[in-house]
């Protein structure tokens, strides 16, 4: 019966060492022993994507982060990366270890840049001013020489702010939130006849300068011309045009593009053209014609704060084949879009 009895006791006994040696040594401000060593202070970031329609946090969409750290004087003082099964294992928080307590940063954070990401930043060798983070999009010419992009995004992030950390000992954690720079735009065609979409019968292109993205998250560079990264015939419910969908289907021929972040002042402009005459069908304003379905969905929210926050339009358009003319029948996720205050040009 001893040797039964005494090894509980040796258990709690070695259990209550092992509680007050972790009191000794923690960060617990309740225990405060002047001949310890002060906790080394930890210094976080914690990266938030709820920036969306949803208005929920969704970081998971995160695959990829690098986060730079300059000081008062624009100085580069850290950089922090991490893959996405790192962001997984922290939480999508990640730890400064030579950033300096009551000491200004600004912070930059780009997300995303994955190993087939067509983005790209500037400094990506040797990494000297916050110039060097400017995010630029791969692409190709055509017999033009102009700008072509017909590559899938994966979806890319940037977070920017000043945090000053305060605390001597422990961590503390900063939380930078996200936008996502990446955008999915389905433009649907359908005949009146409801008879097939034959892929190519129509051109679909998206233009837009917005290759060139700097620290700010602001947009500039060359005119670039989006080219489909995919093409599908396939049955669609039709819109309600109340944002719903009615029970029957109609045959569609689907252009789905991805494009860069879009700016509430860009000139980014729909195309929809002939191929075999080359007759122009559709020539819009793509802002113009997303921000009149907003309308529906978030009357009170800022154009910005909408582009920003939707990241997926689906355009459907109704098209007389016969006459090759539109049927002024347009959708923007489903809501009847009205193009009298949108320019057509």
């Amino acid at each position: 019966m001893y040797p039964n009895n005494i090894k509980p006791v040796k258990g709690v006994a070695l259990m209550a060492a092992g509680l007050f040696a972790f009191a000794l040594t923690s960060c617990d401000s309740s225990f405060v022993y002047e001949d310890l060593r002060p906790c080394i202070p930890e210094y976080k970031i914690k990266l938030s994507y709820d920036h969306n329609m949803a208005f929920a946090e969704q970081n998971e969409k995160v695959e990829h982060a690098h986060i730079f750290a300059f000081d008062a004087d624009g100085n580069l003082a850290e950089v922090v990366t991490a893959d996405k099964q790192t962001l997984i294992n922290n939480n999508w928080t990640l730890t400064f270890k030579n950033l300096e307590r009551d000491k200004a940063y600004d912070i930059v954070v780009w997300g995303g840049l994955v190993d087939n990401s067509p983005f790209s930043l500037d400094g990506t060798r040797a990494i000297s001013s916050k110039d060097d983070l400017t995010c630029r999009l791969a692409t190709e010419t055509d017999d033009d020489g102009n700008p072509v992009s017909s590559k899938s995004f994966p979806a890319l992030f940037h977070g920017a702010g000043s945090v000053a950390y305060s605390v001597e000992d422990g961590p503390e954690v900063v939380t930078m939130p996200l936008k996502k720079n990446t955008n999915t735009i389905d433009v649907a065609i359908r005949k009146t006849t409801g008879e097939p979409v034959e892929e190519g019968y129509y051109i679909v292109e998206i233009t837009d300068a917005n290759g060139v993205m700097s620290h700010k998250n602001e947009v500039s560079g060359s005119t670039i011309k989006y080219n489909p990264v995919s093409y599908t015939s396939t049955q669609l419910p039709l819109p309600d045009g109340q944002g719903g969908e009615q029970e029957k289907t109609t045959e569609a021929g689907v252009s789905q593009f991805h494009v860069a972040r879009l700016m509430e002042n860009s000139d980014a402009n729909l195309k929809i053209t002939l191929h075999e005459s080359g007759i122009k069908l559709v020539d819009m304003k793509l802002i113009d014609l997303i921000l009149a379905g907003k309308e529906a969905v978030a009357p009170k929210m800022s154009d910005q704060e909408y582009l920003d926050r939707q990241d997926t339009y689906n355009l459907d358009f109704t098209l007389r084949p016969e006459e090759d003319i539109l049927v002024f029948e347009i959708y923007v996720n489903n809501w009847r879009v009205v193009v009298n205050n949108i320019e057509w040009k």
